[in-house]
């Protein structure tokens, strides 16, 4: 009779029984992670403290855990909280101010706002419920604002978006009347006009 290249019953019955068996004592990683942080029952601390005395594995993984939670973490920032946030408050501009860049806004409606170093003049457009505006913005060329992200927000949260074109104008269509805030994201910050009213 040819001998088997593979194991005897009785070692496959073995290994298979060894398998079954590993560490079937052990609590679960989670009853580790709980005895870690200190949050069980003092009669199921002393049942995992006197087990780790006694299993290799499980002192193991609590060194690994008390490694891990040791390592300093640090939470990154989200972006709209890192950017510098500039508040801009309502200009009232002479009256032979002129708005030659702003699109379609008729010169008793038009508004200007003020943030540090940048300009933003709104108007209503030639439709109703539209929204033009024009950011000018001391050191930066209208062509490096452009495809900037413009956001209106209600105060429900609901968000329109567009973006400045070359020129550093940008548009909004179909805005029912209402209080919203803008927001103009710019390499320096996000400019922010609070209470902003319009009346489509």
């Amino acid at each position: 009779m040819q001998a088997s290249d593979g194991p005897s019953e009785p070692e496959q019955f073995e290994r298979e029984l060894r398998a079954i068996l590993y560490r079937f004592d052990c609590p679960d990683a989670q009853m580790l992670g709980e005895y870690q942080l200190e949050l069980l029952d003092p009669g199921n601390r002393t049942r995992i403290a006197a087990h780790a005395v006694q299993c290799d594995e499980c002192r193991g993984e609590l060194q690994t855990l008390r490694t891990f939670l040791a390592m300093p973490t640090s939470v990154p920032e989200p972006t709209l909280l890192r950017a510098r946030r500039l508040i801009a408050t309502l200009f009232v501009p002479r009256p032979d101010l002129a708005y030659g860049g702003l699109r379609g806004a008729s010169d008793d409606s038009t508004r200007l706002y003020e943030a540090g170093d940048v300009t933003v003049t709104l108007g209503p457009g030639q439709t109703p419920g539209s929204l033009f505006g024009l950011v000018v913005a001391s050191g930066h060329s209208p062509e490096a604002l452009e495809s900037r992200e413009v956001r209106l927000l209600t105060r429900e949260a609901a968000v329109l978006s567009t973006s400045l074109d070359d020129l550093g104008n940008f548009e909004f269509a179909r805005v029912a009347s209402g209080k919203y805030v803008l927001e103009i994201d710019l390499p320096d910050g996000v400019v922010v006009i609070e209470e902003l009213q319009i009346n489509s």
